[in-house]
């Protein structure tokens, strides 16, 4: 089955397709399935589940989780994991909550852990190919992942509908949310799509650019 792990609905402040635009754009793409993990909620995540078994897409529920230090992607997880918790008590909180925790888009400014973290921090898995990352930054991910020989995965990180998919998680013989998680954990992922083309990467450093002089750059 082949996946976008890491999309944002309009439940995320800076993204706009709902939930149904999602599915249905994965649909026509040839996706199985995805996650929806909005930044710090999941209200999105809980619809998108339910209309997945009406569509029959394979939706994973998560939360994109902004801890201390940065982002970690929770999966399988049903209720909310706070924000704003240091990155062992965030994990500790998505495992506690029968769920696995990902490092998002670890070289990535300002969202990201830093590799340090990515290396040494007790999670289940590592984003490697993520579509709103440098293709030098998930190269470093790889790299850690290889290293460590750490379960993998990739994801769009889209915001908006053409995104979706650029980025995937590709697993087999999996048709549940259990199933793909427990597949993730032991190791039976593989990550594929592309890192951002430059020109992508020349307009999300001057949109950062032009909120933090206005004074509305907050980081997620």
């Amino acid at each position: 089955m082949k996946l976008d792990l890491h999309v944002h609905s309009n439940y995320s402040r800076d993204a706009s397709p709902s939930p149904k635009e999602i599915l249905e754009f994965c649909k026509k793409e040839g996706l199985d399935g995805c996650a929806v993990t909005d930044h710090n909620a999941i209200d999105g995540s809980l619809e998108a589940y339910k209309l997945g078994l009406e569509m029959g897409l394979l939706v994973i529920r998560g939360i994109e989780v902004s801890a201390k230090e940065g982002h970690v992607l929770a999966y399988g997880v049903g209720e909310l994991v706070p924000k704003g918790l240091s990155m062992a008590d965030t994990i500790q909180r998505i495992h506690s909550a029968g769920g696995i925790a990902v490092a998002a888009h670890p070289k990535r400014f300002p969202s990201g852990m830093g590799l340090e973290l990515a290396r040494d921090g007790k999670f289940d898995a590592i984003e490697i190919i993520n579509g709103g990352s440098s293709r030098r930054g998930n190269k470093l991910a790889r790299r850690i992942a290889e290293m460590k020989r750490m379960p993998v995965t990739a994801g769009s990180d889209a915001h908006e509908l053409p995104q979706v998919g650029k980025a995937y998680t590709v697993v087999e013989g999996v048709s549940t949310e259990a199933d793909l998680i427990a597949a993730i954990a032991k190791g039976s992922s593989r990550a594929g799509g592309r890192s951002r083309y430059f020109s992508e990467g020349v307009v999300y450093s001057i949109e950062t650019l032009v909120e933090w002089l206005r004074g509305d750059f907050k980081r997620l």
